[in-house]
């Protein structure tokens, strides 16, 4: 076939004659044998059948196809094809696959003549074996020539002959100084992403889909020129007997996926009359936006609306709200020391006084707070019995508040309501050194009251206008009294660096993590109890938060003052003495007032009494005045540890250790694991485990409490050893 190619393409009308006799030869080899009406027939089927055949022939023939067998290349009538993948004439040594190329000049002296000439008859015999890669346009010219050629030589001789030693002294020329000779110039082959790609995909998929060597490809794939053009398709056509399944569509996925670059959707269409496959181009990821490291402050002049900073949501930036009507009437913020949840709860102090809010502030930490302190409308409170008491007022004022909006209650209490906010920071903290004082300081015995406060104010704050905003390092049950309290926090921040765990108590364990950056301060995520749009868990959003910290003190100056009660230290107007003796019947929080018991002692000239006790307390801002004994109650009545009792102070304190933190101390010497073993082993042997104090989730001691246990122990071992030895 090659022989028959070759010689119609450069015999011309030789090919033409060559291939009319092959026909009739055909013909008439076929009509011998048989004979009557039954041989008659058969010649005239051949005959036809003949001439169909030369009719097709000649077609292909002027159209500058192949004569015989499927088509050689994809080379159409203006393009030249490109060779196979596995053709072994055009393919580049096994060596050179991968390397470097490496663009060395031809060093012309180097280069004798008798080279320069093979390799130009080189080039030249390579072009035309390359006859089935020529454009159908110049094959068929080729073809034809030789008519006007014998037409030129009858009709001017001479003129026809100089033409045709021009064109050959041309075309040696062109070969000489062409890439196979002098390489003067060169011609990059062009090739298509379809001739690259195509055969490498058709190659694989034809046996998956078991389709036979012969089939072309044109008629079951398609690959475009330009796969990096809008809107281009790969597209396979699907046999309808091919059966497929899980893996075989698999199969063809994998084929496109690993032949064919960048990275593809596959549709797969095979309930219409013609079954196929198709692959169009992912759309490119949408560039993720990058919020700014800074976020100036701006009032809403909604008090149920906050603006908290600037977030990402769908890949857009937009403003974050804490929208504290409903859903989400308390909120609070996560992360370390120094990540930026001082900053954040400035926010809630600023937002609340400058829609006409009260705030009390719990600061154990003395200092996190204090670009509010000395402003209208605050109160911190530092110490424990301090923040206890405001504490307990503050639960106090609540459910005055809800009395007070019942049907029938007094108007003018009704009137006089204002909305009030408790912000504590670091809750764990306070949780710890309450429990410290009221262990160790107050000598008390089982679990405080004020432990379950505020469940109660969380449970109910929001109808009474009374709303929390904590920091805290985790979003633990233990802190909030469970999970029933701890889910009315509905707006949950955390800030700075966030391992696992704490993820996962914040915002669920099935909610994946975001990958925001740390570097920028205040730089954190948020959920305000929404579901997240593409599953079933939390929806959480990367936010900064507004760096109001320097700005705190002038936007507080500018606010409305607060109620004299409120800055003079005295209890909310609203709160009846009747109210207060029912609160400390249900909630016991008269001990732990100011001048109760346990309480601080009311700052002087507070105003506002009641006859179960005093009811004023200073803020922090002002002076701190000596503990004494509480109102209406003679020093020598005074209860032992009660306020003027000065064992009750900070100072008296001891500090605690968990098991961990004494081991490393030094004041037992086994570790935790150990430790815990030997303190039940103790329990056995009659030796009483120390009670020490717990803040939900870690168990904390004295160093008195575990040296008089140790002392115990090792006692009771010498005594065992006494014993073994007078045994023996």
């Amino acid at each position: 076939m090659d022989v028959i190619s070759f010689l119609t393409g450069g015999a011309g009308v030789g090919g033409v004659v060559l291939v009319v006799l092959l026909v009739l030869m055909a013909a008439i080899h076929g009509g011998g044998g048989g004979g009557g009406k039954s041989g008659s027939g058969d010649v005239n089927r051949r005959i036809e059948a003949g001439a169909a055949a030369l009719g097709a022939g000649i077609a292909r023939y002027l159209g500058g196809r192949d004569l015989s067998g499927p088509p050689r290349s994809e080379a159409t009538w203006w393009r030249a094809g490109a060779p196979g993948p596995d053709d072994r004439r055009t393919e580049t040594p096994v060596t050179a696959l991968g390397a470097r190329a490496v663009d060395r000049p031809v060093e012309k002296a180097r280069r004798g003549l008798l080279r320069v000439v093979g390799g130009s008859l080189a080039g030249l015999w390579r072009c035309l074996r390359a006859w089935h890669r020529w454009p159908r346009a110049a094959r068929s010219a080729v073809r034809l020539a030789p008519l006007p050629v014998a037409w030129g030589l009858w009709r001017a001789p001479d003129a026809v002959v100089a033409a045709l030693v021009v064109l050959a002294v041309l075309a040696v020329a062109a070969a000489l100084s062409g890439p196979c000779g002098l390489r003067w110039w060169s011609v990059a082959p062009v090739w298509s992403d379809g001739q690259v790609y195509g055969p490498g995909i058709w190659a694989a998929a034809r046996q998956v889909l078991r389709l036979e060597e012969d089939e072309l490809r044109a008629r079951w794939l398609a690959v475009p020129d330009d796969l990096a053009e809008a809107g281009a398709r790969i597209v396979l056509r699907l046999p309808v007997r091919w059966v497929g399944g899980p893996e075989g569509v698999a199969a063809i996925e994998r084929i496109v996926d690993a032949r064919a670059p960048g990275e593809w959707d596959a549709k797969w269409v095979r309930t219409e009359r013609e079954h196929y496959v198709q692959w169009t181009r992912k759309p490119a990821p949408k560039k993720r936006p990058v919020l700014p490291d800074f976020v100036p402050w701006k009032s809403t002049g909604d008090p149920h609306t906050l603006f908290l900073g600037q977030a990402i949501e769908a890949d857009e930036i937009v403003d974050a709200v804490v929208r504290t009507e409903t859903a989400t009437p308390h909120w609070g913020v996560a992360g370390d020391t120094g990540s930026g949840k001082s900053t954040v709860l400035y926010m809630a102090v600023v937002h609340g006084r400058q829609n006409g809010e009260l705030i009390d502030i719990l600061d154990t930490k003395r200092n996190s707070m204090r670009q509010a302190e000395g402003a209208s409308g605050v109160r911190i409170h530092k110490t424990v019995p301090e923040c206890i008491a405001a504490f307990g007022e503050f639960l106090t004022s609540m459910m005055a508040a809800e009395a007070a909006m019942e049907k029938g209650a007094d108007p003018a209490l009704k009137a006089g309501l204002i909305s009030r906010t408790l912000v504590i920071d670091e809750l764990p903290t306070l949780f710890k050194l309450a429990y410290c004082w009221w262990r160790y300081g107050l000598k008390g015995k089982g679990a405080p009251p004020f432990a379950d406060w505020l469940g109660i104010i969380l449970l109910q704050g929001r109808s009474s206008k009374h709303r929390v905003r904590i920091g805290t390092q985790q979003f633990a049950n233990a802190f909030f009294g469970g999970t029933m309290e701890r889910a009315q926090i509905g707006f949950r921040i955390n800030v700075g660096q966030t391992d696992r765990v704490s993820w996962g108590v914040a915002f669920g364990q099935s909610t994946p993590m975001l990958g925001y950056t740390t570097d920028v301060p205040g730089r954190g995520a948020f959920s305000d109890k929404r579901k997240a749009p593409d599953g079933d868990y939390m929806w959480v959003r990367e936010v900064q938060p507004c760096y109001i910290t320097p700005d705190v003190p002038h936007l507080l100056a500018e606010c409305p003052p607060a109620p004299q009660w409120f800055d003079s230290g005295d209890i909310a107007p609203w709160i009846t003495p009747e109210i207060l003796e029912e609160v400390d019947r249900t909630a016991a929080v008269l001990d732990f007032l100011p001048g109760g018991r346990f309480g601080p002692v009311p700052r002087a000239g507070a105003t506002r009494a009641a006859s179960v006790g005093g009811t004023g307390y200073p803020p922090s801002s002002g002076p701190i005045a000596p503990r004494g004994v509480a109102p209406g109650v003679a020093p020598d009545d005074a209860v032992a540890g009660g306020p003027g009792d000065g064992a009750l102070g900070d100072a008296a304190i001891p500090e605690v250790y968990s098991l961990a933190e004494a081991h490393a101390a030094g004041i037992v010497p086994w570790k935790p694991v150990t430790m815990r073993s030997y303190l039940k082993r103790g329990e056995e042997r009659g030796i009483a485990r120390p009670e020490g104090i717990t803040d939900g989730q870690t168990k904390y001691f004295s160093e008195a409490e575990l040296t008089a246990w140790l002392a115990a122990w090792k006692a009771w071992n010498s005594k065992d050893s006494a014993i073994a030895k007078a045994g023996k």
